[in-house]
């Protein structure tokens, strides 16, 4: 649980008074904030509340993982920062209703099936496992890399 409330603290901080930067890189190689958040809230598809929601529930036994995407559609190159953090919020919302109710027998004995397109296979993934590595390590990464971004621009 302090994993998501770190990971919400920071990110909200991380994106204050940003309205302006939301699509400014120092390089054009370099993901954008927007890139970077639709990146979060879309992987995997639908994001991780909804993977982890329908874990729990049992209606999602399997996902596809693809990384390296910014997920950002048309629709989505025109939301304002305020309209993608609340986005990437409802996920965390998401997050924290699992793993507040949830318990150690809950994250160690759901499991998914994780099809990683990158390396054209398949693994058993526990939620326990997925809230560490594909949440917790996956985001800290990502805001490490929004703080650079950010940092450069103040």
């Amino acid at each position: 649980m302090n994993n998501v409330i770190n990971i919400r603290t920071r990110t909200l901080a991380l994106l204050d008074d940003m309205d302006e930067l939301i699509d400014k890189t120092t390089n054009p190689e370099e993901w954008s904030i927007r890139d970077i958040i639709y990146h979060l809230s879309d992987t995997p598809v639908g994001g991780l509340g909804l993977l982890f929601r329908g874990m729990v529930s049992g209606d999602i036994s399997e996902f596809d993982l693809i990384p390296d995407l910014t997920n950002v559609t048309p629709s989505r190159k025109a939301t304002t920062l305020g309209e993608a953090r609340h986005e990437l919020l409802g996920i965390l919302d998401d997050i924290e209703h699992v793993v507040s109710f949830g318990s150690s027998d809950l994250f160690e004995g759901t499991t998914v099936i994780a099809h990683l397109k990158s390396r054209n296979t398949d693994e058993t993934r526990t939620l326990e496992t997925l809230l560490r590595g594909l949440f917790a390590r996956h985001w800290l990464s990502h805001l490490d890399q929004l703080e650079a971004l950010t940092t450069n621009f103040k």
